[in-house]
């Protein structure tokens, strides 16, 4: 499901390039160093786009350098940190567990069920430190698993369901930010509800999976304007924002890069489907 909210390095300066990749890195030694290296598997370029958010929004302090790593031990790779590449970090545990407890309801895997159960206890510690954040993820899992057995409620209901639980995570600090980034954030989880929807659609059906899309009894067809809706809308909320730093890097990826996995997906699915 994750894995939308990625830049479009094709249209970054160089420079650009370098701080998307060290804001990349610095997220995976932070998930490393703060929960141990097999949470780096919940590494995504969402919580990416979150840490050079929140880092825009609140300049905090930061901490870079270059560094070799168990993936890369060959060659040391820039990286870039600070409190809210941790915060980020944190809610990719969370996010992590979210992933893997769907797609075990979904297709039953058991590697995602495993992964899960080596994650309780870096959830645990994720739950003591941000208890929200983690009320809502876990009342939003619930609402779309009530969602997703009955499997008769508009398709906007899930995606809105999953919005409201992204929209919590985009909310570092409860101050007069608040309000935009609740916008931003629930625009971006209704998109990448459906945009994912849109991509799994012949397969959920082949296999009898819920998808949000059969109630439009048209397929995913004819979806990109309400998708280009949410993303209008998420924008204005990010426009709003008073960002200074990173701020063309943000905008390739909420107006550019975004696109890339949805606009690849449905690609093969015509390829495939004729």
């Amino acid at each position: 499901m994750f894995g939308h909210v990625q830049a479009n390095l094709d249209d970054l300066p160089q420079e650009e390039k370098k701080r998307y990749h060290a804001a990349y890195c610095g997220l995976c030694r932070a998930l490393g160093e703060r929960h141990g290296f097999r949470a780096r598997l919940g590494l995504t370029f969402d919580l990416t786009f979150l840490t050079l958010l929140l880092s825009s929004l609140y300049e905090p302090q930061e901490q870079s350098g270059e560094r070799r790593c168990i993936v890369h031990p060959c060659k040391s790779h820039p990286y870039m940190r600070n409190r809210c590449t941790d915060y980020a970090a944190d809610m990719s545990v969370a996010l992590a567990c979210f992933k893997c407890r769907d797609d075990w309801q979904d297709d039953r895997r058991l590697a995602e069920k495993c992964y899960a159960s080596l994650l309780s206890g870096a959830y645990g510690r994720v739950r003591a430190g941000w208890p929200r954040q983690c009320s809502a993820m876990e009342s939003g899992i619930a609402a779309l698993s009530r969602i997703e057995a009955e499997g008769k409620a508009p398709a906007d209901a899930a995606a809105h369901c999953f919005g409201a639980l992204m929209e919590e995570l985009f909310v570092f600090e409860q101050d007069r930010w608040e309000p935009e980034l609740r916008r931003l954030g629930h625009g971006l989880g209704c998109y990448i509800y459906l945009a994912d929807a849109a991509i799994d659609y012949r397969r959920d059906l082949k296999r009898g999976s819920y998808n949000p899309l059969r109630s439009l009894c048209a397929g995913p067809e004819g979806l990109k304007p309400a998708l280009m809706t949410l993303l209008g809308e998420a924008s204005a909320a990010f426009e709003r924002l008073p960002l200074v730093q990173d701020a063309h890097l943000l905008r390739n990826i909420l107006y550019s890069g975004i696109w890339l996995k949805y606009n690849g997906g449905m690609q093969r699915e015509e390829k495939k489907h004729g």
